[in-house]
């Protein structure tokens, strides 16, 4: 039979039980160990009591955890990850400050665009029925987005086409070369093309050219060029 403890020593001998009690010890083996059946057993319902009233308070399927303290790697981890996040708000909030700063000139370009398209409509040579026939495309998938409606094949090449839009017009440079190209042919056409180049052999004057054309209806001659200035 257990000695009776009394004052200090059962204060000590009850901490001591509660203890390895809460290290995960039966209260038999205790027992066997030497250690007072009745205290054993009063310690071990007090604890039993504590902990049937923590999960009481404790919402259920919330899961108790122990939480340990983060160590200074893991709290620089989570500091450098926080850094990246901050840097990469920082760029897109930058970026979009730059859109901001670029759209009135946008809405300026899109407003003349969008004007221009239908004069582009008229002098192209290539718009036929509201129908781009200068380009064409293999599938519908090739044709770029937001330049126009896309058009089925109806002719046995199977090439898209598109109904452009205004802006898409007032962006293509084909009517403008073209009609570049037309002006040149003319000029090389002209035989005072290049005339304005020769340089007089007796008095130097650059340009001050004419040459003789007739009628061919009429047979009246003229003459046809620059004259210098009467001072």
């Amino acid at each position: 039979m257990a000695p009776k403890l009394e004052g200090r020593d059962a204060i000590k001998v009850t901490k001591h039980i509660e203890q390895l009690l809460r290290q995960g010890r039966k209260p038999k083996e205790l027992v066997a160990l030497g250690f007072p059946k009745l205290v054993v057993t009063r310690v071990y319902r007090r604890l039993k009591k504590e902990k049937a009233a923590i999960e009481a308070k404790t919402p259920e399927g919330t899961k108790q955890t122990e939480r340990h303290p983060e160590t200074a790697v893991e709290l620089t981890e989570k500091i450098v990850a926080i850094q990246q996040r901050l840097d990469s708000v920082e760029k897109e909030l930058q970026r979009l400050g730059n859109l901001m700063n670029g759209l009135p000139e946008m809405i300026v370009l899109m407003t003349a665009a969008r004007e221009f398209g239908p004069y582009m409509h008229d002098i192209c040579p290539y718009h036929k029925d509201s129908v781009c026939t200068l380009w064409t495309w293999p599938s519908k998938g090739d044709i770029p987005q937001g330049i126009g409606e896309a058009l089925a094949p109806d002719d046995e090449k199977g090439e898209w086409h598109i109904k452009p839009s205004p802006l898409y017009c007032a962006l293509c440079p084909i009517p403008f070369e073209d009609r570049l190209d037309d002006m040149g042919g003319k000029l090389l056409a002209n035989p005072l093309s290049g005339a304005r180049n020769v340089t007089c052999q007796g008095c130097g004057a650059k340009g001050m050219v004419a040459t003789s054309i007739k009628c061919t209806k009429c047979g009246r001659e003229t003459y046809l060029g620059w004259w210098p200035k009467k001072e």
